[in-house]
């Protein structure tokens, strides 16, 4: 089984990439059939995913590895690796891909560059595939680089809108400098380790070598997960990624680009372990994105823009929960929050496409007019806002556990703190998108099936994703992916977390159901607080006038440098190349030539005075001759 599934491996990847070639190629012949071709390669990835995760499940550990550069008495490998961590991420991208690709056949039809959009989502899939199974730093890099192409291409899908556009750049520039510090912490965790594959830098590696260089490796690394996964300071581009189609938001959101930092940091855990400095900056980054993100989304009107801040914070939540030492609660939350994510952006997009709009304060009374959407969309919402038996509940409640026992009370308050706004604003948005009454001028119905069955099958998971870190099943996924971890459930935190939750679903009821007024007197009494919300803390502003600034005074001065010293240089050298040149040529006409024809008109002169002699005549010749006699005689008898 496990020689069948290194074969199978190997495909899994390059199924979606074929998807991808296909529709560039023979995209206007295939039409809207181009959509098929990407379902049918990625459903394909996800049933050998399930065929290579069954012996990772057993404890089988998959790897191939190809020599890629060879130096000295080593080499770089090219390859691909499933172990639990690698399994989880699988199973996460293969399943929820194919179920945004199906949604995305009803979404997208009729867009007149419907072949080249499956296209980009082969190619983006095909990106995170290689990136959860590379074998190393450097693999992971090239992947990781291609991914962060693939969120240009289609954020900036519909680029004949400017905020499209500027969005897709503002994406790819913001995570270039996350990327900057990834590149460092590769090239410093190879020189104070000697490797970068994974299957080398273990628990026990870093307990033997624990040089400061790997704990400031450590650092830079986390850059790349800062800027790939939203987190402060590198947030700003997420919001703004709403602008690509709704399945994009999905796929960025729940199963591809912002999980692969959370990825990058999990895989890295025995690094952070060892360095517990490194960790608590991880920490901390982590505890205030979620916060962060959770404020912002209380002010926002935007349907998916609440979506984007609820992800940044609860990717917050994934990376506190690694840096505190849960790498299992973390990655249990990725794969949960995956499913619910995806499920909520897919019924917004259900939603806008059902009524044109996606401010909340247009909508309202949603229920009745789309019931399988609002069905499904209250049970993601469940599942985010930690009520139980649904999914969230279990992995956040599993971070709030280890935090308290594990003796971080800040970061246990703040969590639960943003827990509590968490489900504060995600009943909002449902409060003001599906209840009470209509407020926006259209006939809302409900989407085609081939957008509502991917959502059923999400709510699904909304609730069966949780149960394998659950005390019902003895934590089965903690021990799957740390084996030997201890996991103990307390019950009184989840009743804590629980009454949280449940407090905060009471209070937006009261708000926007029972006393839909308050808001409005709400916002005057903290209006300070209501500004620096709905401003989004003014990051936009802050960067638009310092780094934004900074760099447009830098770029204005390059310019002037190149345009008035290198140019200038340029140029001077070409004007004195060229005053030298006509000097040569006055040289070269005047004096060489002038030589030369100088030679040319003596030989002409002496030649026309010689010809006058050369008269062809016989006698004439003779006559000198005796002449010449002459004179010779003349000049030897004298």
């Amino acid at each position: 089984m496990v020689n069948n599934a290194s074969t199978l491996i190997c495909f899994i990847p390059f199924l979606p990439l074929i998807a991808f070639a296909i529709n560039i190629f023979f995209g206007k012949q295939l039409g809207e059939k181009s959509a098929w071709v990407t379902l049918a390669c990625s459903t394909c990835s996800f049933v050998l995913a399930m065929l290579v995760i069954r012996p990772v499940l057993s404890g089988a550990v998959i790897q191939v590895n190809f020599d890629w550069i060879v130096f000295g008495s080593g080499a770089l490998q090219f390859g691909f690796l499933a172990d639990p961590l690698a399994a989880i991420m699988l199973f996460v991208v293969t399943c929820i891909g194919s179920l945004i690709v199906l949604y995305s056949i009803g979404y997208m039809h009729g867009d007149p560059r419907f072949s080249r959009f499956f296209a980009y989502l082969g190619l983006f899939l095909f990106s995170m595939l290689g990136l959860v199974l590379s074998t190393n730093l450097v693999q992971i890099y090239i992947f990781w680089e291609l991914v962060g192409v693939c969120s240009y291409f289609l954020i900036g899908f519909w680029f004949e809108k400017d905020s499209a556009a500027n969005a897709g750049k503002k994406a790819f520039i913001t995570n270039r400098i996350g990327d900057v510090g990834f590149f460092i912490g590769i090239a410093l965790l190879f020189y104070g380790a000697g490797t970068v594959n994974f299957t080398d830098l273990t628990h026990e590696y870093f307990h033997h070598h624990h040089q400061a260089i790997l704990g400031i490796a450590g650092l830079f690394l986390f850059c790349g997960a800062i800027g790939k996964s939203a987190q402060f300071p590198l947030h700003v581009w997420l919001p703004d990624a709403m602008e690509g189609p709704t399945p994009v938001s999905a796929l960025i959101h729940a199963a591809t680009m912002v999980a692969a930092g959370v990825y990058l940091v999990a895989r890295l855990f025995p690094l952070y372990e060892a360095f517990p400095h490194s960790a608590s900056v991880v920490a901390v980054i982590g505890t205030t994105t979620a916060c962060m993100g959770a404020f912002i989304a209380l002010s926002a009107n935007d349907i998916k823009k609440v979506l984007a801040y609820s992800t940044i914070s609860q990717l917050g939540y994934m990376i506190a929960a690694i840096g505190i030492g849960a790498m299992s609660a973390g990655m249990f939350h990725l794969m949960t929050h995956a499913f619910f994510k995806a499920l909520l952006f897919l019924g917004a997009g259900s939603v806008i496409h059902g009524t044109g709009t996606q401010d909340m304060r247009e909508m309202g009374g949603l229920f009745k007019a789309m019931p399988k959407t609002a069905w499904t969309f209250l049970m993601a919402t469940l599942a985010i806002s930690g009520i139980p038996p649904f999914a969230g509940f279990w992995s956040k409640d599993e971070i709030l556990t280890h935090a308290f026992l594990h003796h971080h009370p800040v970061v246990f308050g703040l969590l639960l703190a943003a827990a509590f706004l968490t489900a504060f604003y995600m009943f909002r948005l449902v409060f003001m998108t599906f209840f009470g009454k209509t407020r926006g001028h259209f006939h809302a119905h409900e989407s085609p099936a081939v957008m509502t069955v991917p959502l059923m099958i999400l709510a699904f998971f909304a609730i069966a994703a949780g149960f394998p870190g659950s005390p019902f099943m003895h934590h089965w996924f903690q021990a799957f992916v740390l084996p030997g971890e201890a996991v103990k459930a307390n019950f009184g935190l989840m009743m804590l977390s629980s009454v949280v939750a449940l407090s905060a679903i009471g209070c937006a009821y009261y708000c926007y159901i029972v006393k839909p007024e308050m808001p409005a007197r709400i916002t005057q009494a903290i209006k300070p607080l209501y500004q620096a919300s709905l401003n989004k803390l003014w990051f936009d502003e802050i960067y638009g006038a310092t780094v934004v600034r900074l760099f447009q005074w830098l770029a204005g001065t390059l310019f002037l440098f190149d345009q008035k010293i290198v140019d200038g240089a340029v140029n001077g050298s070409a004007r004195v190349g060229l005053w030298i040149s006509k000097i040569k040529n006055w040289i070269d006409q005047y004096i060489v030539d002038g030589a030369v024809n100088l030679v040319g008109a003596i030989t002409r002169i002496t030649s026309s005075i010689l010809r006058l002699f050369q008269t062809g005549v016989i006698h004439h010749y003779l006559l000198v001759m005796f002449i010449g006699i002459l004179m010779i005689l003349y000049g030897i008898t004298k």
